[in-house]
C-alpha cells in the first residue's frame, strides 16, 4: 500500500504533533506515524521551558533568564540553534532565540485554549508548582487544574494535602512535611499545612487504585459530589483555603470538575505535579492530537517506521510496518520526532548508540560520535546527580535548519528535519526543559520544512 504526503512526521509526541499542526495549518498535506504511546502522555503535563543550569540549585525566575544563560554555556543546545544565522551579532542571536521560544509558547497556549488541557502562565515568569512529594518545580505553562491560585500570596492561606486511600502514588503526610519545611525556610505563606485521606472506589474497590482509574471515575456523574462530602469535613476541620490533590481530577472533565469541587467545598482546589504515568500528561497528549486533526492532519497509530528509500540528497519514501501490513509513504519532506530511549528513537547496546529509523550518526554530550561508545561510559556512578546523566544528552546532531548532520557536518538529507528528544545537546531531566525543547524544535523544524518546500516548488 502506498500513501503520499507533502510532509511526513515520524513520532506523535509534543514535537511531532506541534510540527504536524504547524505544517497542516500552512496548507501542507501532513501524515503522522506513531507506533505507540508517546513520552508526552507520561509527562507531568506542565510545559517547562528552562528551569535550571546543570549543577546549579537556584532556579531561573523566568524562561528568558534561563535561555540567555543556557545558550551562553551550551552553544550547541537546541535552543541556541534556533538563533543561528549568517552574519548576526550575539545580541541578534539572543533576540532571535527568545523571540522564537516566546512565539512557540504563545502558539501552544492559544491552540490548547478550550481543550481538556487548557493552560495558564506567561513567558515572562516561571511558576513554581508543587509536586506530589512536596517540593516545587519551575515551569512556564501549567494546565488550569494545576494552578494553586493565591496560595503563596495570601497571608491567611491554609493548605490541605488530600490523599486517597488505596492509592500508593501519593503520601499526603510526607508531602505536607516537606512543603512546610520549605515554606518555613522562606518565611512565606502558607504558615499552616495539614493532610488527610479520603476514599474513592472505582469498580467498588478501595485498594491498589491507580491515578488513571480514579480520574476516569471522577469523570462519572455524581462522583465529584461524593468527593466533596468527604473533603468538606476536612476543609472545615483545619480551616483550609486551598486543597492539593494528586493529579486525578478527570481526563475529559477535569476543568469542570475542579470548578464544581471548589464551589461545593468553599476552597481553591488544584492538582499536584505527579510522576509517570500522568493523568495531566494524558490530557495534554489527547488535546494535542485533537488540535492536529482539527488542523487537517492525518494520523496512523500503530505504525512504526522501519526503513527508507533515498534518492541522491533526499529521502524519497519511508516504509512503515503496521499490525497487518507494510506501507510506503512518499513524502516531499520528513520530520524525525521519534524521541530518545522511551520513544525508541535512539537505541543502545554493548556496541554503542544508534538512531533507529535512518541510522543517522549519534553524538555524545560533547559531540563525539557515540556509535562505538558503550552506553555505560556515558553514565555517572550516582543515579541522582546534579549534573545529570551524560547519556541523556546524546542524540542526533543538527544544523541551523534542524536537519540531521553527517560526520562531516553536512546535512544527512536536504529534506529531512529533526525535533524533540531525539536531538543531542541538552539534558532535559536536570534542565527541566523537556517539553519546552520539544515544542520549540517541533515548531522550528516545521517552519524550516515549509520554507524548504516553498523553495523547491519555485525551483521546479
Amino acid at each position: 500500500m502506498n500513501l503520499k504526503a507533502d510532509l511526513l512526521v515520524i513520532g506523535g509526541g509534543m514535537a511531532g504533533l506541534v510540527a504536524g499542526t504547524v505544517a497542516s495549518e500552512s496548507g501542507l498535506t501532513t501524515l503522522l506515524l506513531r507506533k505507540g504511546q508517546s513520552a508526552t502522555a507520561n509527562s507531568s503535563g506542565a510545559i517547562d521551558v528552562i528551569g535550571y543550569v546543570p549543577d546549579v540549585l537556584e532556579p531561573f525566575s523566568s524562561p528568558e533568564e534561563g535561555l540567555l544563560a543556557i545558550v551562553a554555556l551550551y552553544p550547541l543546545h537546541p535552543y541556541a540553534i534556533v538563533g543561528y544565522g549568517d552574519d548576526v551579532t550575539s545580541e541578534e542571536t539572543s533576540a532571535a532565540i527568545i523571540g522564537r521560544v516566546r512565539e512557540a509558547i504563545m502558539w501552544l497556549k492559544e491552540h490548547l485554549g478550550g481543550t481538556i488541557a487548557s493552560v495558564t502562565g506567561e513567558f515572562d515568569t516561571n511558576m513554581h508548582l508543587i509536586t506530589i512529594i512536596g517540593t516545587t518545580k519551575p515551569t512556564c505553562l501549567a494546565q488550569m487544574t494545576m494552578c494553586p491560585g493565591d496560595l503563596e500570596d495570601r497571608e491567611d492561606s491554609v493548605l490541605l494535602f488530600a490523599g486517597i486511600t488505596g492509592c500508593s502514588e501519593f503520601n499526603p503526610s510526607a508531602a505536607a512535611k516537606t512543603y512546610i519545611e520549605d515554606r518555613m525556610a522562606l518565611d512565606g505563606p502558607p504558615h499552616k499545612v495539614g493532610h488527610c485521606m479520603f476514599q474513592v472506589t472505582p469498580f467498588g474497590k478501595s485498594f491498589n487504585i491507580s491515578s488513571i482509574e480514579i480520574a476516569r471515575h471522577l469523570d462519572r456523574e455524581g462522583s465529584i459530589e461524593a468527593l466533596a462530602e468527604q473533603l468538606k469535613v476536612q476543609v472545615k476541620r483545619i480551616g483550609a483555603t486551598h486543597v492539593a490533590l494528586p493529579p486525578v481530577l478527570g481526563i475529559r472533565n477535569a476543568i469542570a470538575n475542579k470548578s464544581k469541587l471548589e464551589k461545593l467545598i468553599g476552597a481553591t482546589v488544584f492538582e499536584l505535579l505527579g510522576f509517570p504515568p500522568s493523568v495531566p500528561g494524558l490530557r495534554l497528549q489527547q488535546a494535542l492530537e485533537g488540535v492536529f486533526i482539527k488542523a487537517g492532519g492525518k494520523m496512523l497509530v500503530g505504525h512504526e517506521a522501519i526503513s527508507h528509500v533515498r534518492t541522491k540528497q533526499r529521502v524519497a519514501a519511508v516504509i512503515a510496518r503496521g499490525p497487518l501490513r507494510e506501507i510506503r509513504v512518499d513524502a516531499k519532506a520528513i520530520i524525525l520526532a521519534t524521541g530518545k530511549y522511551i520513544g525508541g528513537g535512539i537505541a543502545g547496546d554493548e556496541k554503542g548508540l544508534r538512531e533507529t529509523v535512518f541510522d543517522i550518526m549519534t553524538v555524545t554530550d560533547d559531540y563525539h560520535s557515540s556509535r562505538d561508545i558503550v552506553p555505560s561510559r556515558s553514565t555517572n556512578r550516582l543515579s541522582i546527580n546534579p549534573t545529570g546523566q551524560p547519556i541523556q544528552a546524546c542524540g542526533v546532531g543538527i544544523d541551523s535548519q534542524f536537519r540531521p548532520v553527517r560526520e562531516d557536518g553536512l546535512e544527512w538529507a536536504e529534506n529531512l528535519f529533526a525535533a524533540g528528544a531525539v536531538l543531542a545537546g541538552y539534558n532535559y531531566s536536570v534542565e527541566k526543559s523537556g517539553l519546552g525543547v520539544a515544542l520549540t524544535s517541533g515548531y522550528s523544524a516545521a517552519k524550516n520544512a515549509i520554507d524548504f518546500l516553498r523553495e523547491v516548488k519555485q525551483v521546479e
